[in-house]
């Protein structure tokens, strides 16, 4: 018997979805032929007010960063969430059935918060038996809505994280801490090195590669022109994501460094494989990527809230350093150029916090209740 199994994501940014597609590959990796995972962008079945806020999430974190941070802390309280379940409940009750109903499964696993809040009581109400699994996909200060102490099961990728989801009431024995879901083919990806560096025309200076997620978001194009100007002995990679405007601003640019720019690539362990260092915004993804790839991190943004404690996670750990500022960035990479052993200690730092299988230990969780269901 194959069973289904629906991986629930939404598109506020690019990092849901890939935790999504990162187990899904791992189910079909450990149980090809017994499991079928299938990715569903639950928030189209939102509200139109949520919808709403998901197309225009990067202009929420780009432009509009004070009424994110307001909006942000103003709701991240349990007894805040369980008020707001109360009002919006009428609302999104109809939208978690139709998730139900229209993606019938065995298994439900979750990759966003409100899918935590609202899937678990849609399952009871449609008198459904299919277990609930949430994923939680922020490092250490996500939104307490990710801690939602009726789900069957709570993945976590630190230990900060299940300290809040103990502190929210869910049961210990409720939660696996498993890392952040990361491409299990991710590590042996980043071993091409020689390959890669080969084919993009990279020589022996200090590759920094330079990524603001999905959308391009934050201080990517000012920091990368800082770096493209400087005249450093670097080079530079430069992914811009689905951001055009970023990407064609910096292809006009005359740099004084070798520059490769990039709109929205699939080879980021490839190209994370080739570099020395990583310039990056705090997306929880990227840097738990990295930490595969050993590079040491320059944190150049972070999105207010969900992304500060992923700062404070880097530079505790020594596996990198929190620059918010393009002539910060700048001054750090001259620090390491000139400090090699520096360089060398956050590249080992950045290593010792690499979890390659990560999304293997989620699969396995999710097997172990997928058993359940057959033995039933």
């Amino acid at each position: 018997m194959t069973l289904k199994c629906v991986l629930l994501y939404g598109d506020t940014g690019g990092g849901h979805r890939s935790a999504a597609q990162a187990i899904a590959k791992a189910l079909r990796r450990l149980r090809p032929n017994e499991i079928e995972p299938e990715l569903v962008n639950g928030l189209r079945y939102a509200p139109f007010f949520i919808n709403a806020f998901t197309e225009t999430y990067p202009m929420w974190v780009n432009h509009a960063r004070v009424l994110y941070a307001l909006g942000f802390h103003a709701t991240n309280d349990r007894r805040r969430i369980l008020a707001l379940r109360s009002v919006l409940d009428p609302l999104s009750e109809k939208a978690a059935d139709a998730i139900v109903e229209n993606n019938p499964a065995d298994i439900y696993v979750s990759c966003h918060p409100l899918f935590a809040q609202s899937i678990p009581s849609a399952l009871r109400r449609l008198g459904r038996a299919a277990p609930f699994i949430h994923v939680v996909t922020d490092l250490v200060s996500g939104h307490v809505a990710h801690y939602a102490p009726d789900v069957d099961h709570l993945i976590v990728p630190t230990e900060e994280a299940r300290q809040q989801a103990i502190r929210n009431l869910v049961p210990e024995e409720k939660i696996s801490l498993c890392g952040q879901p990361v491409a299990p083919d991710f590590l042996e990806r980043c071993q091409k090195r020689a390959e890669t560096r080969a084919m993009l025309g990279l020589d022996e200076r200090l590759a920094v590669l330079i990524i603001g997620g999905g959308d391009g978001m934050g201080r990517l194009e000012v920091t990368a022109r800082q770096l493209a100007l400087s005249g450093l002995p670097i080079q530079l990679l430069v992914v811009c994501g689905r951001n055009q405007t970023v990407k064609e601003n910096l292809e006009f640019l005359n740099p004084r460094v070798p520059m490769r720019v990039f709109g929205f690539v699939d080879n980021i362990p490839e190209l994370m494989g080739a570099s020395d260092v990583l310039v990056t915004k705090a997306g929880p993804g990227t840097i738990c990527e990295a930490f595969i790839a050993g590079l040491p991190i320059i944190l150049y943004d972070a999105v207010p809230g969900q992304e500060d404690g992923n700062v404070e996670y880097v530079v505790k750990n020594g596996a990198g350093v929190w620059c918010p500022f393009p002539w910060d960035v700048l001054r750090q990479v001259k620090l390491w150029l000139n400090k090699p052993a520096a360089l060398a200690a956050a590249r080992a730092a950045s290593a010792r916090l690499a979890r390659p299988d990560s999304a293997i230990r989620i699969a396995e969780v999710v097997l172990q209740f997928a058993r359940k269901v057959e033995s039933r």
